[in-house]
């Protein structure tokens, strides 16, 4: 029996530069005694999605076809002399919301496992907030400038880390739960990899750790996949991709779609749960809350001319 990390998220931490880490370094990150398992993952992001969704569906059984194939690897992993098993999943975080499913997953885990290391990250609410409208953009999954539109589909308890780090804790213990500050300064070299590293015993070596992914789009980018979102040419991924890659290269400013008084009132929105998670859950020797700086929100929202939007979006390749 062995220790089982799980990375719980919260979505929008840098989640998926650590699974782009831990993906692609398995077999040096095996000699070092740490599996990070095929089984469960997906293979494209390395994010073990299919655990967290086996747990909410009920398709943990001794049966069923990943359980048959990360037994096969446990038992593998195991044989080498593996000391931790890492499991990566910000859906640990947005989508297991029942105790139900929380249950099957430990019963599940306790097969294998008989002690556990949970890893969560907080980032200010507002922050969230803008980030996922970012991706919500970017995957094409909405057409509304407005970034308080994600608090709509969201719902209330996918950004109060308290009510999320009280249902973790009630089924792995309280003892188990690490829970860090997603802010720069906050990091363990100022980065969510090496700062991941170092929370769960992962030595590195010379090599530089840095990961970088789901960088943040432009403003300029944000309004032409707006623009794109809305159009009959919404589901084109060529188009889509060249936008991306085409505001990545320009590197134009990135503006919230969330003025500054906004911000601040959404953020107030969590303000006693907030001091709560802090005080229950947090280090006070690394934080005893958030930043307040919300030096990065806009005034207002800027509108991209219709012509600009156009001349963007149908620019050539230089």
């Amino acid at each position: 029996m062995a220790l089982c990390i799980l990375h719980l998220g919260s979505e929008k931490t840098g989640t998926s530069s650590i699974q782009k880490y831990f993906g692609a370094r398995r077999d040096a990150l095996l000699q070092k005694g740490f599996w990070y398992p095929d089984s469960f993952a997906n293979p494209a992001a390395h994010v073990h999605l299919k655990l967290s969704r086996a747990a909410i569906n009920g398709s943990l059984g001794d049966d069923a076809p990943e359980v048959i194939e990360f037994r096969k690897e446990y038992d593998t992993a195991m044989a080498a002399g593996v000391t931790a098993t890492v499991f990566s999943s910000e859906f640990f975080h947005s989508e297991m919301r029942e105790p139900a499913t929380l249950e099957r997953l430990r019963a599940f885990l306790d097969k294998f496992f008989d002690r556990f290391q949970l890893v969560y990250y907080a980032r200010r609410q507002d922050q969230m907030l803008a980030s996922m409208h970012s991706t919500a953009v970017k995957g094409g999954w909405t057409t509304d400038k407005h970034a308080l539109s994600v608090y709509e589909s969201k719902g209330h308890y996918y950004f109060d880390h308290l009510a999320v780090c009280d249902q973790w804790s009630a089924h792995f213990g309280r003892e188990n739960l690490e829970c860090r500050i997603y802010e720069r300064d906050k990091l363990t070299g100022g980065d969510i990899v090496n700062d991941f590293a170092h929370v769960i015993g992962l030595e590195r070596g010379a090599e530089q750790i840095y990961v970088s992914a789901n960088e943040s789009l432009s403003f300029e980018t944000m309004s032409a996949l707006l623009y794109l979102n809305a159009s009959a040419e919404k589901d084109n991924r060529e188009l889509r991709r060249k936008l991306v890659a085409r505001g990545r290269k320009r590197n134009g400013s990135r503006i919230p779609m969330i003025t500054k008084s906004e911000a601040r009132e959404f953020y107030a929105k969590f303000r006693d749960s907030n001091e709560k998670f802090f005080a229950r859950y947090v280090d006070k020797n690394l934080a005893t809350g958030f930043s307040e700086d919300f030096s990065n929100f806009p005034d207002a929202i800027p509108e991209m001319p219709m012509a600009e939007v156009l001349a963007f979006i149908s620019a050539k390749k230089k």
